[in-house]
């Protein structure tokens, strides 16, 4: 009998789950990109839209009796989701790049007479040196520093982007894999019994 039944139980595919993890493995990674592009503390978490555009979905897989699907991203999208805690600093390089893909500008124009005011020059851009300890250095690598110090110091708020994305759509997902798997239960039997 034990024969019989892993026999059977090599032949079974759940094409409706399978369907259903397809659906909400894709909904949940849209989410997460539109949570990126416009987060709930009302910022733009996208600078260069490469965590974004890095978002993917694995096909299905079935290990045992398990079923799998993967979306995955860059590897910083937890610094992103969850924020960073006090006490360490980021790479002044990824800061550096980072002011560079915002296009932070310095305020350094003025205003007009009109008292609008003026663009800066791009941070990345300025060839101003200020001095920092005993060396002269670049506005760029001076606010890098600077900004990396400080979040160093204080951390960054989480947006959230992905955890909300996965909350927003787990009910569905419960929901509608309990009725996936009550259909392929029901062609399986009906398919061993013919």
């Amino acid at each position: 009998m034990a024969e019989a039944f892993n026999s059977l139980s090599t032949s079974i595919k759940f094409n409706e789950i399978e369907d259903i993890l397809v659906k909400y493995a894709t909904r949940i990674a849209l989410d997460a990109e539109r949570n990126l592009r416009s987060n709930k503390n009302g910022k733009d978490s996208n600078a260069t839209g490469s965590l974004a555009e890095s978002i993917k979905v694995s096909p299905v897989e079935f290990f045992g009796s398990n079923y799998s699907i993967e979306i995955s991203m860059n590897d910083y999208w937890q610094w992103v989701n969850d924020g960073r805690g006090a006490g360490k600093r980021p790479p002044v390089s990824k800061i550096i790049q980072w002011i560079k893909d915002k296009q932070l500008r310095l305020d350094d124009k003025g205003v007009t007479k009109r008292g609008y005011k003026r663009e800066g020059t791009l941070i990345s851009a300025s060839k101003k040196k200020v001095k920092m300890g005993n060396k002269q250095v670049s506005i760029l690598e001076a606010t890098a520093y600077k900004i990396a110090a400080k979040i160093g110091k204080y951390g960054t708020k989480g947006t959230d982007f992905l955890t909300d994305a996965i909350a927003d759509n787990t009910e569905d997902l419960v929901r509608e894999m309990k009725q996936a798997s009550r259909k392929d239960i029901v062609i399986q039997i009906k398919r061993n019994g013919d």
